[in-house]
């Protein structure tokens, strides 16, 4: 008995489509499609004074507010002219955020983290008393870092309102 060769063949043809379509299949592209996340909105640094006329003796409280997107962590310095105020201590913001200082002459740096988000806008509160008036003009606040609650840097997207 001999075998008919084209069934054979017609098997081999099949097996070599199959597998022509098993690896187009099986193909991905070289590179992911990596769409490039939004960018943020330009957001606001801005330094508020419970009284910026406040008189020499008197307390002054500069809250750093970072507004334009919900922050989850920031890292900062305010520095001032320690012969026109001195610094007295952090003020206590009820937002669930944990804060922490190191005070020295002339700057304190800060950092805050805020699992929900600093909601207001209220990245840390500090009390000075006053000496000079004109010292309540000296206050420079430098964000060093800054990110949302998904995780994306928001340092670049930051601006200093005058």
């Amino acid at each position: 008995m001999t075998s008919h060769p084209r069934p054979r063949a017609v098997r081999g043809v099949a097996r070599m489509w199959w597998c022509v379509a098993l690896c187009v299949a099986c193909t991905e592209p070289q590179h992911a499609d990596r769409s490039k996340p939004a960018p943020l909105p330009a957001l606001e640094v801005r330094l508020d004074l419970s009284d910026s006329l406040a008189a020499p003796g008197s307390e002054v409280v500069v809250t750093a507010r970072i507004v334009g997107a919900l922050l989850a962590s920031a890292t900062a310095r305010l520095s001032y002219d320690t012969t026109g105020v001195a610094f007295v201590r952090e003020e206590p913001i009820a937002d669930g955020a944990t804060r922490v200082m190191n005070p020295q002459p002339g700057v304190v740096r800060v950092a805050g983290v805020a699992a929900n988000g600093f909601v207001d806008g209220r990245v840390y509160a500090l009390r000075f008393v006053v000496r000079q008036t004109s010292a309540l003009h000296s206050f420079h606040l430098a964000v060093d870092e800054a990110h949302t609650l998904a995780r994306a840097d928001a340092t670049a997207s930051l601006s200093r309102k005058p």
